[in-house]
């Protein structure tokens, strides 16, 4: 497994820029929304490239979803932009349908959830064929020039190693997750950046999946410090062999379902695992969940870590323990989705163009047209 903690003296060269058009054409970007204001996902939106598919995942009330699909319509009419709702009935009979139940909530919809919003976007990126990259972006990002560098340091990443690939059987296992660490994490109009303080989930969790990669994998990389970004890229080919996890665990969930993987490769010396984390330059500034909050994000990762018996040694499991007694944790396991690659995905139970945001046709265009027609 090739485990990296990168940082670069510069962002973008002039030479790069013909291979940034054909990763932006083959990249999607799925973005997570809930309930933040129609100009901060304007705001996001707008520094993402303008050759790449968006698909907007809401979780957002009926109402308000209407309002969303006017406005975005308006205002986006130039964009290739996919607006999908979590709870869509089209989309919670496909998973049905697929075997995928543990999904689905009493009333036949889709869960709410981070997780389940993740996995829809994955889907319909999948039903798209073209993308051969994708990256998951929250919609709360106050100041989101950073996903400027964010996208330009994933798309280094993802084409340096896509030229270094040596030829591989076409069954051979090959994987690559690139996951953004932060700079800083500040409050609006803080007038201090403090870099290198990681995020009160990660300052949790992280240590675990540090010690774990120790064990497996040897102590030749930098500490682990991306077990809840919310911000990462994946290879299609790695999105689709992941397993998607219900809510708040899904970051720690598919990291451990990663290095799973890079541990079953290693025991048989087969395939290429590779997990990159990216230090950014850019101060990070979202949404802060209240104390309540983060403790439910703590126990829904944590609880990831029994899914995985294999990749548990009993310092780990002494260290899980520790801090659920001082945490006054009790364990949360989430619910596992099966990945995409084994369900049978295809636009004639699906259609992704159902969804893409279009400009309305004017009223009296209809009009002329049947007077021409007789």
């Amino acid at each position: 497994m090739n485990i990296d903690t990168v940082r670069f003296s510069h962002i973008l060269e002039a030479d790069q820029l013909y291979d940034l058009n054909d990763f932006f054409a083959h990249t999607a970007f799925v973005i997570s929304h809930k309930s933040e204001r129609l100009e901060t996902l304007l705001g996001v939106i707008w520094y993402l490239p303008i050759n790449s598919p968006i698909l907007i995942v809401t979780n957002c009330s009926e109402i308000e979803k209407e309002a969303l699909t006017r406005e975005l319509t308006l205002r986006l009419t130039h964009r290739q932009v996919y607006l999908i709702h979590q709870k869509d009935e089209l989309v919670a009979r496909f998973f049905d349908r697929q075997g995928v139940q543990a999904i689905l909530g009493c009333d036949g919809k889709v869960r709410n959830g981070k997780g389940e919003g993740m996995y829809i976007g994955a889907l319909f990126a999948a039903l798209l064929t073209t993308p051969r990259w994708l990256v998951f972006y929250d919609a709360d990002n106050f100041v989101p020039n950073a996903l400027l560098e964010y996208t330009l340091a994933m798309s280094k990443l993802f084409l340096q190693e896509q030229s270094s690939r040596l030829p591989e059987r076409a069954d051979s296992l090959y994987l690559h997750n690139v996951r953004i660490c932060w700079s800083s994490k500040p409050s609006l109009g803080s007038k201090e950046l403090t870099a290198g303080l990681v995020g009160r989930c990660t300052r949790m969790v992280s240590p675990l999946m540090d010690s774990l990669v120790q064990t497996w994998f040897g102590s030749h990389h930098q500490p682990i410090i991306s077990s809840n970004a919310g911000e990462q890229g994946f290879t299609m080919e790695t999105i689709q062999r992941l397993q998607f996890s219900s809510g708040y665990s899904v970051e720690t969930f598919q990291q451990l379902d990663l290095f799973s993987h890079a541990l079953s490769a290693h025991n048989y010396q087969s395939g290429r695992v590779v997990f990159q984390q990216y230090q950014a330059q850019s101060p990070h500034f979202h949404e802060k969940g209240d104390e309540e909050h983060i403790r439910r994000m703590i126990a829904e990762s944590l609880g990831c870590f029994a899914l995985f018996p294999q990749l548990l040694t009993p310092t780990l499991e002494q260290q899980l323990e520790t801090l659920y007694t001082e945490m006054e944790l009790t364990p949360r396991e989430p619910i596992v989705y099966p990945a995409l690659q084994t369900l049978c995905i295809n636009a004639h139970e699906l259609s992704a163009q159902h969804y893409r945001l279009r400009e309305p046709i004017a009223f009296y265009a209809g009009n002329e047209q049947e007077e021409l027609c007789g």
